[in-house]
C-alpha cells in the first residue's frame, strides 16, 4: 500500500510515542514513515471535542505537529523537534477518526520544512480536509557520550 514505508522507523516512531504520556491519551498511530513522509491516525473521541461538538484546535494541532516531527525524522533519520508551525483550520472536525499526511518539503543538516494535512473521516462519508499546516523541525546532533 505505501511503497515508501520503512517498517523499522515506523516501529521506532510508534514505540517512542507510546512512551509518551500525551501521546498515549491521544491515542495517535503511526501507519507509514519513510522517504519523508508519514500518515498518522487518531481516533476521534467524546473529550477531544470543544463546546460545538467540534474536534478541538488543540487535537487538531496536536496531530499535525506530529505528524509534521515524524516526517522531518523520516527525512533525516535522526532524532527530531518542532522549532515552528503554523496551522490553519479550514473546516469544523467531526466524525470518528482524523489522518494526518505529512511530507518533508526540503531537509537539511539542522532543519526540515515539512507540510500536513488533517482529515476527518466517518463511516459513509468521503473524507473532509480540517486543517493544514507548515513546520520548521529541528534536526539534533548525535548525543555525545558525557566524559567520566
Amino acid at each position: 500500500m505505501y511503497d515508501w514505508n520503512n517498517p523499522d522507523l515506523l516501529a521506532r516512531l510508534n514505540s517512542g510515542s507510546a512512551h509518551q504520556g500525551f501521546n498515549q491519551w491521544f491515542g495517535a498511530e503511526g501507519l507509514a514513515a519513510g522517504d519523508g513522509k508519514v500518515e498518522i491516525i487518531a481516533p476521534i473521541r467524546p473529550e477531544m471535542l470543544q463546546h460545538h461538538g467540534y474536534v478541538h484546535g488543540g487535537c487538531l494541532s496536536a496531530l499535525a505537529d506530529m505528524a509534521c516531527a515524524w516526517a522531518g525524522a523520516a527525512a533525516s533519520d535522526k532524532d527530531v523537534v518542532t522549532s515552528n508551525y503554523s496551522v490553519h483550520f479550514l473546516s469544523p472536525a467531526t466524525g470518528t477518526l482524523l489522518r494526518a499526511k505529512a511530507h518533508t518539503i526540503r531537509s537539511g543538516k539542522t532543519l526540515a520544512t515539512v507540510e500536513a494535512e488533517v482529515w476527518t473521516e466517518d463511516d459513509g462519508r468521503d473524507p473532509k480536509k480540517v486543517a493544514a499546516a507548515m513546520a520548521s523541525i529541528a534536526i539534533l546532533p548525535e548525543r555525545r557520550p558525557r566524559a567520566a
